[in-house]
């Protein structure tokens, strides 16, 4: 629908337009499918250029439509636009918006397209319900199910209804706005007032490592037997020889047993650990042993049953730390593309180790 809107505007009204995703692959693959649909169809003969490295194409009218990212606004400074499609529009920031596109369509009576999933009830939220209100006529807005779409099978959407977590499923196939957005953690502001602690006598514990891979961090996080944070440290750009001194006397001085991603280049560092004398595990990463892992995880801060440090980077990356759900129906866990998460998987490492259920509770469904 969008691509439609968006080329029937540079055919009949010409001028510039744009398609602003939230990443740049995301708009790259928007502009392969539209270039390959004008060709399917033989409709290409109204391109007059097409520019793979500028995501550009110009029409024989002169009209333009480009594919941006929305990750940096000071990126997207330009003349005034006929057109603009924000696609996933509620996961891009608010002054892509108010700075750089309205702005952009004042001077030229242009109009604007979102596209979206809700994201809780955020800054596309506040848009949305100005569609609503008869008395701002500039609005217009609509909220569409998945059922709705005829290409979608009642037996998927029901597929997803019975596996999915009841936020999850809500904000992604009835498109409802939530309190907050449908992230994967809850309660993390609640779960913070951990304070450092160094080793007590008769105490257990127990750490999670995830170890650098070219440009991520090593995060070593420690949790005692009642899954208070008391240690965490993180780290990148050194030496291998270097980051195990640094570990092992943590671990050493804690008594504490660790779980460790080994994976491929985690696996010799694994049995370095081992051969130290530690009390070590590893923990193998496919999607579905991730899944559990960061379901547990998810059980703890459900539950309140975690109490973690107030480290900025830790809190920053739980919050951002999202899901996507596969053609399969399966949720795959990760940090937003360009994003770290490892503070988030040696955190899910460390509490892993202290037991627990192993599936989300009942709670979590419809």
């Amino acid at each position: 629908m969008g691509q439609n809107w968006i080329s029937e505007g540079a055919c009949n009204e010409g001028g510039e337009n744009w398609w602003i995703s939230p990443i740049y692959p995301q708009s790259k693959a928007v502009f392969r499918d539209m270039t390959a649909a004008f060709r399917r169809g033989g409709a290409d003969a109204v391109f007059k250029d097409v520019s793979q490295s500028e995501l550009r194409i110009e029409f024989v009218n002169d009209a333009v439509i480009h594919f941006k990212s929305g990750d940096n606004p000071e990126t997207l400074r330009g003349a005034g636009l006929r057109r603009a499609v924000m696609d996933e529009a509620a996961r891009q920031k608010r002054d892509v918006w108010e700075e750089v596109v309205r702005p952009a369509v004042s001077d030229t009576g242009g109009r604007v397209m979102f596209l979206t999933t809700p994201k809780g009830k955020n800054w596309f939220y506040e848009l949305w319900t100005r569609g609503q209100d008869p008395l701002q006529p500039a609005f217009k807005s609509w909220r569409f199910p998945s059922s709705d779409n005829p290409k979608v099978l009642a037996s998927d959407i029901e597929q997803a209804r019975q596996s999915l977590p009841v936020d999850v499923f809500s904000q992604e196939y009835l498109a409802e706005f939530l309190e907050n957005s449908a992230g994967v953690f809850r309660n993390i502001g609640a779960c913070i007032g951990s304070i450092r602690e160094e080793p007590l006598v008769g105490k257990e514990y127990y750490g999670g490592l995830d170890l650098a891979r070219l440009t991520d961090f090593t995060v070593l996080t420690i949790l005692d037997q009642a899954g208070r944070q008391v240690f965490w440290d993180r780290f990148n750009l050194l030496d291998w020889t270097v980051q195990k001194e640094r570990i092992i006397p943590v671990i050493r001085r804690y008594r504490a047993k660790l779980n460790v991603d080994a994976t491929g280049v985690g696996d010799p560092i694994y049995e370095d650990l081992r051969r130290a004398g530690l009390d070590v595990q590893g923990y193998k990463f496919t999607a579905d042993s991730k899944k559990k892992l960061i379901e547990t995880l998810m059980i703890g801060f459900d539950q309140k049953k975690i109490s973690i440090l107030d480290e900025k980077v830790q809190t920053n990356e739980l919050e951002i730390f999202e899901y996507a759900i596969g053609s399969s129906g399966m949720v795959h866990y990760s940090a937003p593309e360009g994003y770290h998460d490892d503070a988030v998987i040696a955190l899910a490492l460390a509490y892993w180790l202290i037991g627990g259920p192993r599936v989300e509770p009942s709670i979590r469904r419809l």
